[in-house]
């Protein structure tokens, strides 16, 4: 029998340990989100739609302290939104005009321009939800070993119930995202494949995949591509 107690308290201790190794959430997303977006830069892509014609201009850049801001174009004019934070909290709000307003969030899961992102994508207002986890580490492939971190919806709106995040150990960067339903079943999946550097060691996303998924498979992608970073100026929602 001391044997066996013996036993348990190593395998506890040996958990424990296991536990106390994993990095903090909050730190992971903070700095992908930065890379994410280009720290105090802005960028400018396209999203384009497999099998579709064309390709949606977009332009992205975060600020410090505030939150995201982005843009899409819709072939007239550029459609203002900004992510704002405040206090661990978040809102979506949307340019009309010369006015500013809160985002309907009746349509934060409504497609960008008919593509597999919504707007609740592009703002990644996930990866600003509270509680966030390390639930451990996984190798994605040829140097890329990344931390996955878990997030559960703290609000009753959006496509997700949960997000698993996959933030790579080396740049800090978001390589693979996956959103569930609340019975567990994936919606979107999204897989970085390729960044690019900014400035001295520091990297942006430079390529994007975004799948939405059906009863187990894809059933729609979309890629996203950034052309090099900028240096931020003063723009949006204010």
């Amino acid at each position: 029998m001391k044997t066996f107690l013996h036993s348990l308290t190593f395998v506890a201790l040996g958990l424990v340990g296991l536990q106390a190794q994993l990095p903090d959430a909050d730190d992971l997303l903070r700095t992908a989100r930065y890379v994410t977006t280009a720290k105090d830069a802005d960028l400018t892509g396209r999203l384009k739609k497999s099998g579709i014609k064309g390709s949606v201009p977009i332009a992205l850049s975060l600020r410090e302290n505030q939150g995201i801001e982005f843009q899409v174009y819709d072939g007239q004019s550029w459609n203002k939104f900004q992510l704002k934070l405040k206090d661990n909290e978040y809102d979506l709000y949307e340019g009309i005009g010369d006015k500013i307003r809160r985002f309907d969030r009746a349509k934060l899961t409504q497609p960008v321009m008919g593509t597999d992102l919504t707007y609740e994508d592009l703002a990644m207002s996930f990866l600003y939800w509270p509680d966030s986890k390390t639930i451990g580490e996984e190798n994605l492939g040829i140097s890329r070993d990344a931390w996955k971190v878990r997030l559960t919806n703290p609000r009753a709106v959006g496509d997700y119930k949960t997000v698993d995040v996959w933030i790579h150990k080396d740049s800090g960067a978001l390589m693979q995202i996956y959103g569930y339903r609340a019975d567990g079943q994936p919606v979107k999946v999204f897989k970085v494949t390729k960044l690019t550097r900014v400035g001295s060691g520091e990297y942006s996303i430079k390529t994007m995949k975004v799948e939405t998924w059906k009863d187990g498979r894809a059933i729609g992608i979309t890629s996203l591509d950034f052309d090099k970073p900028q240096k931020a100026k003063p723009q949006g929602l204010r």
